[in-house]
């Protein structure tokens, strides 16, 4: 939310830049797998997937396998779920080979690692610049942004640019230029905003990191919606940020190890991060979950930070119930202030491409509204922002004297309906005659309109004006399997704690990823890491987070329950694909065949509908859950007997891999066969006999017999 855009202009900073023609991302087949050279063993796409930064860049320097196949690997993820998410924006592909291929091994920590950048304000010379304005839908950068610079000399190679709003503005990623994002946990949901296709990106495994930045929120806020770390550093801290912005430069990470090492390569060295105490229990903790803007607070929130706070005192952390001292209301209508300068730039963006200034429909209603209260802001309004800027800040650096850490939910509910507008209808239709109103009006309109979106994340915005640091951690997943972050914020310059906090929350598994959850199909809430059963469609309804009261005692948290997506599944009779997820524009009808003969989709991920019942994602569109319908292809759980269905038979191997040189016998269809065990070959099942053979565990060749 407020990301780059506005805390360059609230300084004085001009944003500048402008955009190569976008690339279309495409939906292709590409392999799972990519061959290597004889000194590299070829790496899988869930090997990539699962992979840290860290270990990429020691693989390539080991010779395990080459930059070039790990962007191969990337592309082919992007391209394969890019689709369904609209995280990615843009691609440069034969760019990033070239330069992967072109890049020698000086030690760099992240050597030949894909990565993807935000699109807006970190730009990379000859690539898209458009600040997600319309109107500058095909200008491209001129120079290279030192921020970007600095990645590329660590060894990344820049692969493409995720989705954001337009100027970053909002809590979510959506507008007319790009269009909206999906939350890979459900893509009916938002991932965030306004980095929010760096956030869905890592979520969903196209990259191990992907950077963006954050002036109210931008980083920790689709870090809480879409389960993944977010660390907004202090001002200044960053190589690129001005300490004096409330907007800083970072990344959206799902390992501490890359979380740290990025952050240590990437000092400006205008501010010094102070050394984390030795004794992390010496430092005092404050929680809170009431809202600062006196907005209702989900219970999945409360359970979040109630979670977090037995977590903390388990280990020995002293832990005290107090609310933030700053006067939430007062700080965000300064905020909004601020904020008008963003709309000032768009309209110079306007009048370069149309000769005049901004109308209601050329954009963004907001970045309209801002821009007509700009053109009415007083010298004193500008003052009293500056004014309440330095008292937030004094009062927190008195508040970190007793807290050193100061903890509460990330976000006041899980993430958002792609439904759910950024603006009420009432709102903008009000903004679209903002004109008329005078300052105060226009400025109490622009509050009135933006409440909508901050009563669901009213907490991030306190550490962009102090300056302070603060990380959203995924420790809880709620009943409705949408992740929720918790958020420890530092006094200024204390970066180096909320690293070591998070090292301690990831020693402890108390991160929570998506790809550990369908891996797993663990309740995440539950710490011993014991499985529960999937959700009934009785049970799975993705009911948003129903307001509780704004008080911050603990509460017992609710036991989340996380769904897990078969690799493949078969229809078992005629089925339709659909276009939308709550299955109501067919694109396509299967008619029914036979087991043997059966239509198989590979799933990319789970997605529920209004009315909360499963769909499964798929190349295309969505189709149904509903087990009268579909079923795994591969059987998870040990069938004892199967018999062989197979017009052809089957054959029996030796080993798992399922090479032809390591056939044993052909076994005839209509055999009866007894299973020792289910194993797995990477991610696909195999059945083991009871002679120590194997077999497939593919239903369109085996069924289950009990005989």
């Amino acid at each position: 939310m407020l990301a780059a855009v506005v805390a360059a202009t609230i300084v004085g900073g001009a944003i500048t830049g402008v955009s190569a023609s976008e690339t279309s991302v495409h939906s292709t087949s590409s392999p799972a797998t990519i061959t290597t050279t004889a000194t590299a063993k070829p790496l899988t796409l869930s090997q990539y997937e699962h992979a840290t930064a860290t270990q990429l860049a020691q693989m390539v320097r080991d010779g395990k396998v080459t930059s070039q196949q790990l962007i191969q690997l990337a592309m082919t993820k992007v391209k394969q779920d890019n689709p369904q998410l609209n995280a990615v924006i843009t691609m440069r592909e034969d760019k990033a080979l070239d330069e992967a291929a072109a890049m020698k091994d000086t030690g760099q920590p992240f050597y030949g690692v894909p990565i993807l950048i935000k699109g807006l304000a970190q730009e990379l010379k000859g690539e898209s610049a458009t600040q997600g304005l319309p109107y500058s839908s095909t200008r491209i950068a001129s120079y290279t942004r030192p921020f970007v610079a600095q990645l590329q000399s660590l060894g990344f190679v820049v692969i493409g640019q995720t989705n954001y709003p337009e100027l970053g503005l909002t809590n979510i990623t959506t507008s007319k230029l790009y269009g909206a994002a999906s939350n890979p946990w459900n893509t009916a949901d938002n991932p965030g905003g306004s980095s929010g296709g760096a956030a869905a990106s890592v979520a969903d495994d196209m990259v191990p990191l992907a950077t963006g930045n954050d002036a109210g929120g931008s980083l920790r806020i689709p870090a809480s919606w879409s389960g993944v770390i977010g660390l907004k550093p202090s001002a200044g801290m960053i190589k690129g940020d001005s300490a004096t912005s409330t907007m800083a430069s970072f990344a959206e990470t799902k390992s501490m190890a890359d979380t740290q090492t990025l952050f240590d390569n990437m000092l400006s060295g205008k501010v010094t991060a102070e050394a984390a105490p030795t004794d992390l229990k010496s430092v005092t903790i404050a929680y809170s979950t009431k809202s600062p803007v006196g907005t209702p607070v989900s219970q999945d929130a409360v359970n979040a930070v109630t979670q977090a706070v037995s977590f903390l005192k388990s280990q020995g952390f002293n832990v005290k119930q107090v609310d933030s001292p700053v006067d939430g209301k007062a700080l965000m209508q300064a905020y909004y202030k601020g904020a008008t300068s963003s709309g000032f730039s768009a309209n110079s963006f306007a009048r370069a491409a149309y000769k005049r200034d901004l109308l209601p429909d050329d954009g963004s209603i907001m970045t309209y509204a801002l821009f007509k209260a700009s053109q009415k802001l007083t010298a004193p309004d500008r003052a009293s922002y500056a004014s309440v800027v330095a008292t937030a800040k004094q009062q927190m650096a008195d508040f970190h004297q007793k807290y050193g850490l100061y903890l509460t939910p990330t976000t006041a509910t899980t993430a958002p309906s792609n439904a759910d507008p950024a603006y009420l209808p009432e709102y903008v239709e009000k903004m679209r005659n903002i004109a008329s109103l005078d300052s105060k009006d226009q400025m109490q309109l622009i509050y009135d309109a933006w409440l909508h979106g901050l009563s669901k994340t009213p907490f991030t915005q306190l550490a962009n004006v102090t300056g302070e640091p603060a990380i959203s951690l995924p420790t809880y997943v709620s009943a409705s399997r949408m992740p929720l972050g918790i958020q420890l914020e530092a006094a200024k310059n204390q970066d180096r704690l909320l690293l070591a906090m998070g090292n301690l929350f990831e020693s402890k598994h108390q991160l929570k990823f998506l790809d550990s959850q369908l891996t797993n199909g663990n309740t995440t809430g539950n710490e011993t890491g014991t499985p529960t059963a999937p959700a009934t469609p009785e049970t799975s309804a993705s009911s948003e987070s129903k307001p509780a009261t704004s008080e911050s005692k603990p509460t017992k948290p609710v036991t989340p329950v996380v769904a897990q997506a078969p690799k493949v599944v078969y229809a078992k009779g005629a089925l339709n694909l659909y276009k939308d997820v709550n299955l109501t524009q067919r694109v396509h009808h299967y008619t029914a065949r036979s087991r043997t003969h059966s239509r198989t989709f590979r799933t990319l991920g789970v997605a529920f509908a209004k009315n909360g019942a499963q769909r499964y994602r798929v190349k295309g569109g969505y189709i149904t859950a509903n087990a009268k319908f579909v079923a795994s292809l591969y059987y998870l759980q040990n069938p004892k007997r199967v018999r062989v269905i197979g017009q052809h038979g089957i054959y029996s191997y030796k080993q798992m891999t399922f090479k032809s040189s390591q056939r044993v016998r052909l076994i005839k269809k209509g055999q009866v066969l007894k299973i020792k065990a289910i194993r797995f070959h990477g991610q696909i099942p195999r059945l083991e006999l009871t002679n120590g053979q194997f077999i497939t565990a593919n239903k369109q060749f085996v069924i289950q017999s009990k005989k």
